[in-house]
């Protein structure tokens, strides 16, 4: 459902663009001779070569970052449930007792990322239940007492993958954050607006010509340019990060558990 939303934006954006360039034509034709644009069309055919050769490159660079950070962010949900469920394993070298409330921590913390923390990030802030249940798990470690070297061990561990933990959690925070400067927008929403209108000015006798050219151009700037929308918030945008990672994780916790009562 979420996909087809998805298209269904993109296709209304790109017909909106469009059309408003064909009407943008349109008063150009009328309102300009078109003998007067075809003895300047040799000089603007070079200038507009430049305008769209420059232009194109700045669409592909802002793309190619823009996927960059959403997959680095995914990169970074990926970590954090990978550290979750070396815990959750780990959890077993602790007596019975104590290994049940840690994994009981555990499962509440991929839960709360879950149904809180998730709908959090689509506003780029923090659920504070998310964060109470990464203070418990600190804590709940931080008292357990090892007996043995195997138990120290895997304690040693056990406070690694939580700092792990800790810090993918904190990049994953940030990374709901990331916009891109509303400076690079203004020069990427110019950029189209003269691309488009430039291509207006050239002596194309046939209307029907020109304005498959200006719909073509239109067109696949305004599909870019909804690409980057998409991309742009990596946990809130058509394209974005879901928690599947945490939710494959509490999955594996089930089949845990299960193994472990059918022994």
């Amino acid at each position: 459902m979420a996909a087809l939303m998805g298209w269904l934006a993109a296709l209304l954006f790109m017909l909106a663009a469009m059309l408003v360039s064909l009407g943008g034509m349109g008063l150009v034709r009328r309102s300009v001779r078109l003998s007067t644009l075809e003895e300047h069309r040799e000089v603007a055919g070079f200038v507009y070569a430049v305008i769209g050769v420059v232009y194109a490159v700045l669409l592909a660079f802002v793309v190619i970052v823009a996927w960059e950070e959403q997959g680095e962010a995914r990169t970074r949900v990926e970590r954090e449930a990978n550290a979750l469920a070396d815990l959750y394993r780990g959890a077993r070298a602790f007596p019975a007792e104590a290994r049940m409330a840690r994994r009981e921590d555990l499962r509440s913390y991929a839960e709360t990322v879950v149904g809180r923390e998730w709908p959090a990030l689509a506003r780029g802030g923090a659920s504070p239940e998310t964060q109470q249940a990464y203070d418990g798990l600190w804590a709940g470690y931080l008292g357990l007492s090892p007996r043995t070297t195997y138990e120290n061990a895997w304690y040693t561990q056990a406070l690694e993958r939580l700092n792990d933990l800790g810090d993918e959690r904190r990049l994953r925070l940030l990374s709901s954050q990331s916009r891109l400067p509303g400076l690079m927008w203004g020069v990427l929403w110019v950029g189209a607006l003269v691309t488009v209108t430039f291509s207006y000015f050239f002596g194309v006798r046939s209307a029907w010509s020109q304005g498959l050219i200006v719909l073509s151009l239109s067109g696949t700037i305004a599909l870019i340019l909804f690409l980057v929308l998409a991309l742009d918030r990596p946990f809130s945008g058509v394209i974005r990060v879901g928690p599947e990672a945490f939710e494959q994780v509490i999955a594996i916790f089930d089949r845990v558990e299960q193994d472990e009562a059918g022994r």
